[in-house]
């Protein structure tokens, strides 16, 4: 009998949570039925690298759950669980993005209020997009969702510290505050949980992620800016200490001198906040465009800086792509 798993960090702590997960997978995949036995203790803790404590913690908890039984001279075995249960037990997943909310019939949406653009803008955020390509994957796997939103600095750290201890099978986090919570994290990755972030990471913690190439992505946008005889080139952001924005800044940097062409701190420009929390790139669009070497093209952090650039460009009377390439 092996009883190898195919994947196991005992770097990340795993403890007895991993060790559950993995005898579930084990006798759904060996198809033991009510009655068969399981392999011993030491037999257990041996394939999976873990101490005895810790895979008797995990069988304690499966017999509690009713899925294994135990008999003094018997041993432990599968318990009057059914097979069906066993093979589609129902996993709990939870999910945590800004600006994501559920409504009582039990709906998701991630629509966003961007006062960014204007007091009255409303639109979908990136969080629905990924939300799209989610839920069919986790619906035809039969897992539940749990919803969580961190929009607001306080509502993710009360999750973070909340999340290892809700019986979570896993979870997907799009972190919106990386410099406060840092340390949040880098605890999450200890506890035993599996999470996978999503489009923003924290280079010295050990948690897998999904992310865009955002170095490559901007460093090729920039590169197109300065095939079309651009030289001077603004860069406007938010400056924001998450590494999306960070690695978007770098890819600025690596096609310009890849180019031979000078970084100019003077124009990498944020926007100045107006009331509602608007954003107005009017002045920096001003301040590059006075300079003795005027910039001709601006690449942007993200669509809500494109369409204010669009709006300064705009009020200033500039055609675009005529006078400005944006």
């Amino acid at each position: 009998m092996d009883t190898k798993p195919t994947s196991h960090n005992q770097d990340s702590a795993p403890s007895y949570r991993r060790a559950k997960s993995w005898l579930l997978d084990y006798i759904a995949e060996q198809k033991l039925g009510p009655g068969d036995k399981m392999p011993s203790e030491r037999v257990l803790a041996d394939a999976l690298g873990l101490s005895r404590p810790t895979v008797a913690r995990a069988l304690a908890e499966l017999v509690e759950d009713g899925v294994l039984a135990r008999e003094e001279r018997v041993g432990t075995y599968v318990g009057d669980y059914t097979s069906r249960k066993l093979a589609r037990r129902v996993g709990t997943v939870a999910i945590m993005m800004p600006w994501l909310s559920q409504d009582p019939a039990g709906s998701l949406s991630a629509y966003m209020n961007a006062d960014r653009i204007g007091p009255c803008f409303r639109r979908e955020g990136m969080s629905f997009q990924i939300l799209q390509g989610m839920i069919p994957v986790f619906n035809e796997a039969g897992f539940r969702l749990v919803v969580r939103s961190n929009t607001h600095v306080s509502e993710e750290i009360e999750a973070l510290r909340s999340l290892p201890n809700e019986g979570l099978d896993g979870a997907l986090i799009m972190p919106e505050a990386e410099g406060e919570t840092a340390h949040l994290y880098a605890a999450l990755a200890k506890s035993g949980l599996p999470v996978v972030l999503v489009d923003r990471y924290f280079p010295d913690c050990a948690l897998d992620r999904v992310v865009s190439d955002n170095l490559t992505g901007a460093r090729r946008a920039v590169e197109y800016l300065i095939q079309q005889g651009h030289r001077r080139i603004a860069h406007f952001t938010d400056f924001d200490n998450v590494t999306s924005v960070m690695d978007r800044e770098l890819g600025y940097r690596v096609a310009l001198e890849a180019a031979g062409i000078s970084y100019d701190e003077d124009i990498v420009c944020g926007p100045v906040i107006m009331s509602h929390k608007q954003w107005n790139f009017q002045y920096a669009l001003e301040h590059c465009l006075n300079r003795p070497d005027p910039v001709t093209a601006v690449f942007c952090l993200n669509d809500d800086t494109i369409l204010t650039t669009l709006q300064a460009a705009n009020r200033l009377g500039l055609r675009v792509p005529g006078d400005l390439t944006v």
